[in-house]
């Protein structure tokens, strides 16, 4: 090998050690607020699927989230995949239930929270930690407008929610977006039947 190249091969191993170097320090450097911020995220989640993220500043989030939600055991049931499920707690009493629950969608998998009153009579929000759907199609399971239809919704054992306008409510899947749209449903059907009306609450 002549020595230019020897030369150049020598620089770039250099280099890219010095790069990854960097880039591992980086992260280090950076972890702490990476995972504060994963948490953070993680509890305005199972706030929003309660319905208690009105108004709430990302100060306000920890405050409110160690004050009012404990884990909970529904239906014998304390965790989905290893994600706990979590009571809203006032005054020592059960207001609702934040239900994890993980499913496929079209491009990958679904995670998230659905929300469903103490009596288990209606839902109180979903929300999604995780979802890797086309942006501006199936993506726009994540937009308010769709997420803000699954507040409020009627539900009973044995009865599965669907598409379409009712007596008691009206849903609306995403436009161009249809296995998407039927995923999520899916996804939402299977946690209330296989854990929120599993059996009785414990």
């Amino acid at each position: 090998m002549k020595r230019g190249h020897i030369y150049t091969f020598v620089f770039m191993i250099v280099i890219t050690a010095v790069l990854v170097f960097a880039l591992a320090a980086a992260y280090e450097g950076f972890k702490p607020s990476i995972e504060k911020n994963k948490l953070l995220q993680e509890q305005r989640a199972v706030l929003y699927s309660l319905g208690l993220d009105e108004g709430l500043t990302d100060a306000d989030i920890a405050p409110v989230y160690e004050e009012s939600i404990e884990p909970a055991a529904l239906n014998g049931i304390e965790d989905v995949n290893g994600v706990k499920v979590l009571a809203h707690v006032k005054d020592g009493q059960t207001v609702a239930y934040a239900v994890p629950f993980d499913g496929a969608a079209l491009w990958g998998a679904l995670r998230g929270y659905l929300g469903v009153n103490a009596d288990l009579t209606e839902t109180t929000g979903l929300v999604f930690t995780y979802q890797n759907e086309t942006p501006g199609l199936g993506g726009r399971i994540d937009e308010d407008w769709y997420k803000a239809q699954f507040r409020g919704l009627p539900i009973s054992k044995g009865s599965n929610l669907a598409y379409g306008a009712f007596d008691s409510y009206k849903l609306d899947a995403v436009t161009g977006a249809t296995q998407t749209s039927s995923a999520v449903l899916r996804t939402v059907n299977k946690a209330l039947n296989e854990t929120v009306f599993a059996g009785e609450v414990q």
